[in-house]
This record gives C-alpha cells, sequence and structure tokens, in this order.
C-alpha cells in the first residue's frame, strides 16, 4: 500500500516525477523547452508546488493568476484537446506512482477540473 498525499514534500515528488516525464515526452516537451534550463525548471516547480499546496491543502502559498501564462503559450504554440489530455494522464501517472488514498483521488479530480476550465477558457479542441 502507497501513502497518501500529506505535504509539500509529496508534492515535489508529484511534480518532479511528472516534469521528468513530461519534459521527454515528444507532443508536450516544446511547450516546456524554457524549463530545460536546470534554474529555471527549479524555479517553476516551486511555483507548481505552491500551487498544488494552495490546491489540496489551501495554504494560501499561490497568489498568481493560473490561467495567465498558458494563455501565452497557446496564443504562440496552439494548446489542443489531446495536449490536455496527455498532460492529465501524465500527471496522473505521476500521482499513482507515489500515493493512493483520499488526498491522491482529490488532486487527479482537480487536475481535471483545472484542465477542463482551461480548455474551455482556452477554447482548445
Amino acid at each position: 500500500m502507497k501513502p497518501d498525499i500529506t505535504s509539500r514534500k509529496d508534492l515535489h515528488l508529484i511534480v518532479k516525477t511528472f516534469y521528468k516525464d513530461l519534459l521527454l515526452h515528444q507532443e508536450l516537451a516544446p511547450f516546456f523547452k524554457d524549463f530545460k534550463d536546470p534554474h529555471k525548471l527549479k524555479a517553476h516547480l516551486e511555483i507548481l508546488v505552491d500551487f498544488w499546496d494552495n490546491t489540496l491543502f489551501y495554504s494560501g502559498a499561490y497568489t498568481k493568476n493560473a490561467i495567465r501564462p498558458h494563455i501565452e503559450i497557446h496564443e504562440n504554440n496552439r494548446i489542443s484537446a489531446i495536449h490536455f489530455e496527455t498532460w492529465l494522464d501524465l500527471f496522473s501517472k505521476a500521482v499513482d506512482e507515489h500515493f493512493e488514498g483520499l488526498q491522491a483521488s482529490t488532486i487527479k479530480n482537480r487536475a481535471l477540473s483545472i484542465a477542463t476550465v482551461m480548455r474551455i477558457k482556452l477554447k482548445a479542441d
């Protein structure tokens, strides 16, 4: 049996695992080319940990606008529905690789909700 997600340390493991796969994925890697620089990647992962810490544990750690960077990316390199589905698959895989339980299910459900809202706002098809 795997543990459930209980801390920022757990969230860091998820985003680190997720980005390892994401940066190697043929279809998605071009969206994240800026993060091949290890310093930029480290800073970005901390922002993501803040985001998920706030989303899962209501920590108040994330106060930025999550959709803004995605709009900018979409304007330069169109994000499609398939990209969102692949993103969700890789994210769920990263969670499932290390965790199970209520919080693990919750983070995957929230990722699905967030991706759905972003798809609608970006009109990704």
